[in-house]
């Protein structure tokens, strides 16, 4: 009685093309990580931008509005004033609206469409602070009267759907600019692999034949494997040797038994 292992039942894919997936799985993968990364890195820089953008904004006004309290004018009375926010909000790309709110957080001037529920009362503790509300990001600076004392606050709020469809659309580039990495490296990493590995074909089909031999019961073919090298043949002679030792010393057992 001889001891046989069944056959594997997996298909034989071509080694170029299992080696082709692998590495180009891992390149993927990688393209994709370094994608996110400039992705996030231009979303961050992209914010950072328009806030330092519309704070030169803020401070000017701020500036404005304290000059006309050191000489007696509110606010509400300050007529440049009125005239430098609403020169403001026309030049500065993407801002829906500035507003003027006092200690109590009521709001002395506005220009543009800002939302009705805000939290600007609250925020006036001596800090410049960042905001947003459905429509819009926003950028608030408490101004000071002559005695040093926080009156109220400047708030600039700019469009929210602005940003979001900038960052949208490089998100959108960076997708298809991957798809398209991938899809280019991936056809040269098949080609690459079917060249390096069209020599050693043969030699490793010939290797598998030794290594599956003892459980086929045929006899192992010769080895010679020149491009393989001679150590790669010499432990793999080794390996069918030990597989052959390892066979016989099972069917011998099985052969007791029957008997």
């Amino acid at each position: 009685m001889r001891l046989k292992l069944p056959p594997s039942q997996r298909g034989h894919l071509p080694l170029w093309l299992r080696l082709g997936v692998h590495i180009s799985l891992i390149i993927a993968l990688a393209i994709g990580l370094i994608s996110f990364l400039n992705y996030y890195n231009f979303e961050k820089s992209f914010r950072e931008l328009n806030v330092a953008r519309v704070s030169v904004v803020a401070r000017d006004l701020r500036q404005a509005i304290e000059v006309g309290l050191n000489i007696g004018l509110a606010p509400r009375d300050n007529l440049e004033l009125a005239r430098e926010i609403a020169a403001a909000r026309d030049r500065t790309v993407g801002l829906r609206f500035a507003a003027v709110i006092d200690e109590q957080g009521r709001r002395l001037m506005e220009v543009g469409a800002a939302g009705a529920e805000q939290d600007w009362g609250l925020r006036l503790d001596g800090q410049g602070w960042l905001g947003e509300d459905a429509a819009s990001y926003q950028i608030g600076l408490p101004y000071r009267n002559s005695f040093g004392l926080i009156s109220g606050a400047i708030i600039l709020g700019y469009d929210k759907a602005e940003i979001d469809r900038a960052t949208a659309k490089m998100r959108q580039a960076l997708l298809i600019d991957w798809v398209i990495a991938v899809l280019a490296i991936s056809l040269l990493v098949m080609l690459g692999t079917w060249l390096i590995t069209r020599r050693l074909r043969h030699e490793l089909d010939v290797a598998e034949s030794v290594l599956k031999a003892p459980y086929h019961g045929g006899a192992a073919p010769k080895l010679h494997l020149p491009n393989l090298g001679e150590e790669v043949e010499q432990g793999i002679s080794a390996l069918g040797q030990k597989q052959v030792s390892l066979m016989e010393g099972a069917q011998g057992p099985a052969v007791h038994s029957a008997r």
